[in-house]
């Protein structure tokens, strides 16, 4: 098949233009802390797209994309200010399309605080969340590692159960679900240890939850059988991959192809797991040496072909591109750079009508978006708009 992209063409363009004359464009700046993980732009049921970032003042800053989804954005918002949150948050959308937002929060001053998880839930596009409320910490006994808990990763799978995944001051995974009711259980621990920081968590479209969690010499992972019930623990890894790395993304039903950086070399690799008992496949590798931190990953038609594309924040403080055709690796996957200032890691996500929209976080804090064009051959975007 003739993709414009791999090794040989990567057919990914873009470029820099005026920003449309939307109104939600001339809004004062709201500087935004560039999230430190992927997940941040999340699709409502009505199609709209909306990205969440930590303010420079602790709350959230968010945009929302217009109802008339042409490409206007509202002015960044501040919401539920806090100076005692960290810059950190994660992102979870449900089948009810609530987006439930997960953060961490010092429960008194000081660098040596307790930490305590909380999250608040938005019920529909660009209205008001429910007040921060506290999820809690697995030592809430213990105050020194009350205070050393690794950043949240949160999921809702197909049953409307909310789950909230940490590593813990232990260096294992903690973990507190709240059910389709609203209810939270207790605390709970899975069994493993010398885990790192960078959980990674996938709800494939059945609404299966699959965590992954990287440690030292490999990689545990659990999967859940069905959607609301427990995750059980799925074969280890004998893989390496670098702290923070890891993101997956569903690439055919039911299976989720994780991604992380090779522990040494810094390279991109993808693997999914074997089927049937046979044995495990090695990573494939995709390049990317140049780049860190996770991938942001989403899946789009590229000259009519399904692609998963990949963005990275280049150490250069820049963002970069690729594509591959989805589960064929071997295909290759050339990096593109699009000279975008990206602090942080990226997002992606699709539009209403399944075109690709990517999202970076510049050094001045401020959104920068852009969307796939279905006008021209391979991956090309539309020119970036700063919001």
């Amino acid at each position: 098949m003739s993709l414009r992209i791999g090794r040989r063409r990567t057919g990914v363009s873009s470029r820099r233009g005026p920003a449309p004359s939307h109104e939600a464009l001339t809004a004062p700046e709201l500087p935004a802390v560039a999230p430190p993980n992927t997940g941040w732009l999340i699709p409502a049921p009505d199609g709209r797209l909306t990205a969440y970032a930590p303010a420079v003042a602790g709350g959230i800053v968010r945009w929302t994309e217009s109802p008339t989804g042409r490409g206007g954005w509202t002015a960044p918002e501040l919401l539920l200010p806090d100076n005692r949150l960290l810059p950190y948050l994660c992102v979870a959308r449900g089948p009810a399309g609530y987006a439930d937002v997960v953060a961490l929060r010092r429960t008194a001053d000081g660098p040596e605080a307790p930490l305590e998880v909380v999250h608040a839930t938005q019920y529909q596009a660009g209205r008001p969340l429910t007040g921060w409320h506290p999820v809690g910490n697995p030592h809430v006994k213990n105050v020194r590692m009350a205070a050393s808990i690794g950043a949240p990763v949160a999921v809702v799978d197909g049953a409307d159960a909310l789950h909230v995944f940490i590593r813990n001051a232990s260096g294992g995974v903690s973990t507190r679900v709240r059910d389709p009711r609203g209810t939270w259980g207790n605390w709970a621990s899975f069994p493993c240890k010398r885990v790192h920081e960078g959980l990674s968590a996938v709800v494939t479209r059945s609404g299966r939850v699959e965590l992954f969690a990287p440690a030292d010499g490999g990689v545990y992972v659990w999967r859940q059988e069905t959607p609301g019930g427990p995750l059980d623990r799925a074969p280890d890894l004998v893989l390496c991959a670098r702290p923070g790395t890891a993101s997956g993304i569903e690439t055919h039903e039911g299976r989720i192809t994780h991604y992380w950086r090779e522990e040494e070399s810094g390279e991109v690799v993808a693997h999914r797991p074997s089927e049937d008992g046979a044995a495990a496949p090695a990573p494939a590798p995709l390049g990317g040496h140049s780049g860190d931190g996770p991938l942001a990953l989403g899946r789009c038609l590229v000259d009519d072909h399904d692609c998963t594309v990949l963005a990275q924040r280049e150490r250069t403080g820049t963002l970069a591109i690729a594509a591959h055709p989805t589960e064929t690796e071997s295909a290759g996957a050339w990096w593109t750079e699009t000279h975008q200032s990206c602090e942080g890691a990226p997002a992606v996500a699709p539009d209403r009508d399944g075109r690709l929209v990517v999202a970076a976080v510049d050094g001045d804090g401020r959104l920068n978006v852009t969307r796939q064009r279905t006008d021209r051959q391979g991956l090309a975007l539309e020119g970036w708009i700063r919001l």
